[in-house]
């Protein structure tokens, strides 16, 4: 990397080239600004990366791409990437015999195999469906506000068999989780599941590094340098930051996308209240002249016994990933276990004996992959995350701040974009124009909070609180997200009028604010939030500040929102939410 002139002020520098960096740069780039990425690691990617070894493409771990991530496929070019799917469902070994469960809505000729299936009993598969409806039942924003609890809370609660969850669950979903306990969040466990459901887990042909690949092939020559570290970020007006080769790059943003632990070490800030660390994963994988599989799908251990987590033939759901007739097979196993490579494979091979017979006897050892920092944690499991500015001008970044996983990294590189691109232009989020509300109101409903938050999240909700006599029609309702609009008409002519809100600092279970952004007002910022008084009992606080434009068009405002006015439409909000949510009750 050449030296930065003193007048070469750059817009961003980002630090990381992972899914988060590479989004947010891609984003920006697009805008304008001028960009740079730096990469401590030789390769970019972070986390996802492909090597060619003796013929074969090794992802480093077990990784799939879900094709119903709905930010990351705006993002991608998924045709382009070619992507290779897998079976939907899996075999389980039980100890004594092979059996499948398949989704039987995608895989009708299945059906019989599954309900038939040694693993769980007719009631599992019948709550499998049920647990499938559900997933899709509400929008993705609704799914992040249901009551949190573990996976293994929550399928204990479903009345799913244990036989069903140790044999199944357990391994399918700690292989994506990477932790056997399905400790992880059951908002998660219903996001995971729901992708699953309505798209395809799938690999790109040449390999996972084909997506960061894809990504950073949209950015220009020279902008992003690997072999590069940060060593120290000074905040100010402008932003110093220096190399650890001794370089200094002065710029007017930074945005760290990187782990937790080096953006807390490089801003010296504690960023979230949690337990800093990653899950460890190891993989191993193998050289086999034939596959043992000949199915492009996942083969899960069930039978509680042995260090195997899943195994899978990568060659048999793309065959790319091996340059001859031979068959690549990827093992995983959760943690990182305290053996040496040759006697962690030995045990591997030894447990697979059990499942195949004396076929992999020959089967070559290529490479044993212990990763470290496989996935964060402890992210916050939100698909509509923060952008921490936790000094002046440096931003944050990443799958920890959204949920561990490819869409989490894209969506926090999204929200990441967004923020820096009002920072540098001077653009500023919701400002409360006032120190005191204009108006308040507050009232209690019978209900818990996450009903009272769904409520309000609806798309229906605009249309229950519609006052009477009122003229009100709504144009626009996106649903609730940072960003999205509501566009409505109301009044009666000559007195009617259009009026257009952002829905901003969105948190489904804490509350959002609607800013005006056309209308009769000269400004109008309205902040509802929600807090739990008890288990059944939910305060609604909702905070005005407004202003009117001098003249006759500040008299027409006057005549339709002033105190008399507001007090009787909140009135009638109170009333109709706790009508409506009590309706729903009892249907």
């Amino acid at each position: 990397m050449s030296h930065q002139s003193a007048n070469d002020v750059l817009d961003v520098l980002i630090v990381g080239a992972g899914m988060a960096g590479l989004t947010a740069a891609t984003q920006l780039y697009s805008k304008g600004f001028s960009v740079r990425v730096l990469e401590r690691e030789s390769v970019i990617g972070g986390r996802i990366r492909t090597d060619v070894v003796d013929g074969f493409r090794i992802d480093h771990g077990f990784q799939v791409y879900l094709t119903a991530y709905p930010n990351a496929q705006n993002v991608l070019d998924l045709d382009q990437l070619d992507l290779q799917t897998f079976s939907p469902g899996a075999v389980i070994w039980t100890g004594k015999k092979f059996t499948s469960v398949i989704d039987p809505l995608r895989r009708p000729s299945k059906i019989v195999n599954t309900i038939f299936s040694a693993v769980g009993s007719f009631r599992d598969k019948i709550k499998v469906l049920r647990l499938r409806r559900s997933a899709l039942a509400l929008s993705l924003n609704n799914l992040f506000i249901r009551s949190e609890t573990t996976t293994d809370e929550k399928l204990q609660s479903l009345n799913f068999t244990p036989k069903f969850i140790n044999s199944f669950f357990r391994p399918f979903f700690g292989g994506i989780f990477l932790e056997s306990e399905l400790r992880t969040s059951s908002r998660f466990f219903d996001f995971v599941f729901r992708m699953f459901t309505q798209g395809d887990g799938a690999v790109p042909s040449n390999g996972m590094a084909a997506i960061p690949e894809q990504l950073a092939a949209q950015l220009p020559e020279g902008v992003i340098f690997t072999n590069t570290e940060v060593k120290e970020i000074q905040p100010g007006e402008l932003v110093n930051v220096h190399l650890s080769d001794g370089q200094l790059i002065i710029c007017r943003s930074v945005i760290i996308a990187a782990p937790q632990q080096i953006a807390e070490d490089l801003t010296g800030h504690s960023i979230l209240n949690n337990e800093l660390g990653d899950y460890e994963v190891t993989s191993i994988s193998y050289a086999a002249a034939t596959s043992p599989v000949s199915d492009n799908i996942l083969i899960l251990n069930g039978s509680g016994n042995g260090i195997i987590n899943h195994i899978v033939c990568m060659s048999d759901v793309a065959s790319n990933y091996s340059s001859d007739n031979r068959s690549l097979v990827s093992v995983t196993i959760l943690d990182n276990p305290l053996l040496s490579d040759e006697e962690l494979s030995a045990q591997c091979l030894s447990e697979l004996t059990t499942w195949y017979g004396s076929k992999v006897i020959d089967w070559k050892l290529i490479r044993v992959d212990r990763i470290k920092h496989a996935l964060p944690k402890n992210p916050v499991m939100t698909i509509n995350p923060e952008v921490p500015q936790l000094i002046q001008g440096v931003f944050l970044s990443g799958d920890y701040l959204a949920t561990p996983s490819i869409e989490g990294a894209v969506t926090s590189g999204l929200a990441t974009s967004t923020r820096v691109a009002k920072f540098l232009t001077n653009e500023s989020t919701v400002e409360i124009p006032i120190e005191n509300a204009s108006f308040e109101s507050r009232f209690i409903v019978k209900s818990d909070l996450e009903t009272v938050a769904l409520f309000h999240a609806s798309e229906s909700a605009l249309e229950n609180l519609r006052p009477p006599l009122s003229g009100f029609k709504i144009i626009t309702s996106e649903p609730l997200s940072d960003g999205s609009i509501v566009e409505f008409e109301v009044g009666i002519a000559p007195f009617k009028i259009k009026w257009k809100a952002i829905h901003r600092d969105v948190d489904f279970s804490e509350g959002f604010t609607d800013v005006m952004s056309e209308g009769p007002m000269k400004y109008w910022v309205h902040r509802h939030e929600f807090r739990a008084l008890s288990s059944n009992e939910t305060e609604v606080h909702d905070q005005i500040w407004y202003a009117h434009h001098q003249g006759f068009r500040g008299i027409v405002s006057r005549l339709m929102f002033n105190r008399l006015t507001l007090k009787f439409l909140f009135s009638y909000r109170g009333t109709a939410t706790r009508k409506t949510i009590l309706k729903q009750k009892n249907t």
